[in-house]
This record gives structure tokens, sequence and C-alpha cells, in this order.
């Protein structure tokens, strides 16, 4: 049987310390570092050795997993470690940090003979616990194979996705589907509740409709295969329905600044001439330059 690789674990908050632990139940050599005490010791129950620092696990691992709450850390981190690992060893960051960070770090290890991928997350905590965690992989398609062992015991859906940097690219991706979802069900229930709704009714009525849940299943298709229905009246029909909002709202007193936006764009667009389009001739509608004055 293959020896396995030693694996390093920077940063053990509420997703690494799982992470970590998950990868130490599987049989591996994990060597884990947090300024935190609490989180240190946390993951030492779990199975996890205690390194005295970033730099000590440098000398130690084959593969050092980074899991940090910032872009400053991980560069820093990630300078630490460069003076410390041998040639042929990885750096895979699970953090969030832009792009082209990713890139350039990607290069700086490139020219000391170390392979860097960016492998951010998606799934949260519970989804750390759970080792159900959606993995976003940009970089070396070597190295990830490599690396993907380690990644199949803290995921179940692992996805290489091309160059360094496309992870990054595609776990912004879902925080930006994330935080308009979520701030638009938050105005949503908001005003619900101002006309008598309980949150608990509000949250059954969304469960048995098309949106949130239902969203991505009807629309796959259409999102596959970019073809736009400019014979549909759909943005005619949004446009009626969402200025129906805009007036409850303000009825209600309730000022709901996403909502409102979202109002005024479909609104222009729909004075523009794009009244007969569906919703799928958005990206038409941001390339034209129609919002810029927004």
């Amino acid at each position: 049987m293959e020896e396995l690789p030693t694996v390093g674990f920077i940063g053990l908050g509420a997703m690494g310390n799982p992470m970590s632990g998950h990868l130490a139940q599987a049989g591996y050599r994990v060597l884990g570092f947090d300024i935190d005490d609490d989180n240190m010791a946390k993951a030492v129950s779990r199975g996890v050795e205690a390194a005295d620092s970033a730099a000590a696990i440098g000398t130690a691992c084959d593969i050092v997993l980074l899991c940090l709450p910032s872009m400053a850390i991980v560069e820093q981190t990630v300078e630490t470690l460069l003076q410390q690992l041998p040639v042929g060893s990885v750096i895979v960051d699970h953090s969030t940090i832009s792009p082209d960070l990713a890139g350039d770090l990607a290069e700086r290890c490139k020219a000391q003979g170390i392979e860097f991928i960016d492998a951010p997350l998606s799934g949260a905590w519970q989804g750390a616990e759970a080792a159900t965690l959606a993995i976003m992989v940009g970089g070396d398609k070597a190295t990830y194979q490599r690396c993907l062992p380690l990644f199949e015991k803290t995921g179940n859906n692992i996805f290489h996705l091309g160059a360094v940097g496309n992870g990054q690219c595609m776990k912004l991706c879902q925080n930006l589907i994330l935080v308009s979802t979520l701030t638009g069900l938050l105005e949503s229930r908001q005003l619900a509740e101002s006309v008598g709704v309980d949150t608990a009714q509000f949250l059954d009525v969304m469960d048995a409709c098309l949106a949130p849940r239902g969203v991505l299943d009807i629309t796959r298709p259409k999102l596959v295969n970019g073809t736009v229905d400019n014979n549909s009246n759909g943005i005619e029909m949004i446009t009626k329905d969402i200025t129906l909002v805009r007036k409850l709202a303000d009825k209600q007193g309730q000022h709901l600044p996403v909502m409102e936006k979202v109002q005024s764009m479909f609104a222009k667009a729909n004075d523009a001439g794009y009244g007969a389009y569906d919703l799928f001739a958005w990206p038409e509608l941001l390339k034209s330059g129609l919002f810029e004055e927004l």
C-alpha cells in the first residue's frame, strides 16, 4: 500500500477544524496550526497533531492546506511556507481570496518548484462537519489529481475548473448568488410580515413555490444553451409584478432597497423596448450599457 503523505493544515477554525479532523480520521498524519489555542485543542481532540508554527509545518509536510480568514494572512502564510517547503511540495488554498492573488501566489510558488492550487469551499461549517463540502479547484490537473484523495475526505462535490484562480472565480459567483438570494428572501419576509403573515407560513409557501429552491432546476436547460425568447413578454410581465411589489412595500411603509433597485432596472429595460424578451436576455441588457447610470 502506498504511504500516505504527511499533511499540514493551517487555519483550524469553523471550517478547517472538522476538515483536518476528517483527514486525521482517514489515516493521514495531519500537523495543524492556528493562532487560537482553543481551535488547536479542538483539532487535537480530532486526531490532529499540534505544530508550533506555520514554519514548522513547512519543514515537515508534503502537502499544506490553508483555510484562513483574509487575503493578507494567506499571502503572509504562503511566504512563510516558501522559506521551508522542499521542491515538489503542494500548497492548497481553501480560503476565499481574489483570483488575481491566487495567480500571483501560484507564480511565486512555481518559481521555487512548488505547486499552488486554489480550492475554495461551499457548504458552511455544517458541510465541513459532515464532509459534504463543494470544493472548487483551479490549478494544474496533475496536482489536482494528487490532492483529490484529500478532497474526497472532506467533500462530496469536487470540481476541477481549469487554471489557477478559476476556483476562486466560481466561489465568488456562488457568493453573489447567495447574497442576492438571501437579501431578497429577507426583504420578502419583511414585506410578508408587514401584512400579518408569520414567518413559518411564509417559509412554507416559499418551499412550495418555484423560488428559491426550484429556480436552477427549471432554468438549467436555457442557462446551458443560452437561448433567449424575444416573444414571451417575460420582462413586461415581471416589470408589472415587481412594480406591484414596490407599490405594496410603499403602502406598508417598507423600505426594501434590493427590491427597489431591481424594480428600477426592470422598468428601465421594459421602457427601452425589451418587454417582449424573457429574463434570459439579462446578459444582453448588461452588455448594452442600459444600466450604467443606475
